[in-house]
């Protein structure tokens, strides 16, 4: 488990939670699934019966999991789907975030975190959309006016974006070097929004508290033949971020 964070050491709980998010997310433990007794995930992460309870509290009312009388604690249904209908176009910047904080007069700036190659079996939702490719993940956050707003983590072919590592510098747009240096112009697939609880890396990336709520933004972006192309996760500030849908009127 992870022990530092520039900012100190993590606590233990912290660290618990962050341990069973990553087998959530990785789908090691499926929806209704039962957890582990607190005693067996004690002694297997070798912290206090009580630490574990504590992580388990947090993810419950994050709502990941769910505690049932009696039974125990499982991991939560997958939320419901409602899809909206909207008309794709091409996208120049991160999904048009720039140009809509420029006309209130206000700068957002792409900040690089991190690039690596990702084993398989390691981001599952991203492998399910993007097969038989070699992906990198891209991390980033986006910032306005120097404050961070947004956590993003992208997927990518490794391959068809080879050597994208050298043209990663701050305050240029991922879309803008997909664009200018690969000649690749990506429109959106789908969007979904969720609550979430930012987890400790999320948390230390936009300053926040662990546990803090945030809107999670997940998506797929097709390039201009139609192929799935980058796979996008965004945890955004509740507590900066709204997102309005406008409906065009037609006849």
């Amino acid at each position: 488990m992870p022990s530092k964070t520039s900012a100190g050491r993590v606590p233990l709980y912290r660290q618990v939670q962050d341990v069973l998010l990553q087998r959530l997310d990785s789908g090691m433990l499926q929806p209704g699934d039962r957890l582990p007794p607190e005693t067996d995930l004690a002694a297997e992460l070798r912290v206090n019966r009580l630490t574990v309870r504590q992580a388990i509290g947090e993810l419950t009312r994050a709502g990941r999991l769910v505690a049932r009388q009696g039974s125990g604690t499982f991991v939560a249904p997958p939320p419901q789907h409602f899809p909206i209908e909207l008309a794709a176009s091409y996208i120049n910047g991160p999904d048009g975030l720039s140009g809509a904080f420029a006309s209130v007069g206000r700068t957002l700036s792409e900040i690089p975190v991190s690039s690596e190659i990702v084993l398989g079996g390691s981001a599952p939702q991203a492998e399910e959309y993007l097969p038989g490719r070699r992906l990198r993940r891209d991390d980033s956050v986006l910032a306005v006016d120097g404050e961070p707003w947004f956590a993003n983590s992208v997927w990518m072919d490794d391959r068809r974006f080879a050597g994208i590592g050298r043209h990663l510098q701050d305050g240029v747009p991922l879309y803008t070097v997909w664009r200018d240096v690969y000649d690749v112009r990506l429109k959106a697939a789908w969007r979904s929004f969720a609550a979430a609880a930012a987890s400790p890396r999320v948390a230390e990336i936009l300053e926040i508290p662990p546990g803090a709520p945030v809107l999670l933004r997940e998506g797929l972006n097709l390039d201009e033949d139609g192929s799935p192309t980058v796979y996008i996760h965004r945890s955004c500030r509740s507590d900066r971020v709204r997102f309005v849908a406008n409906y065009l009127q037609t006849d």
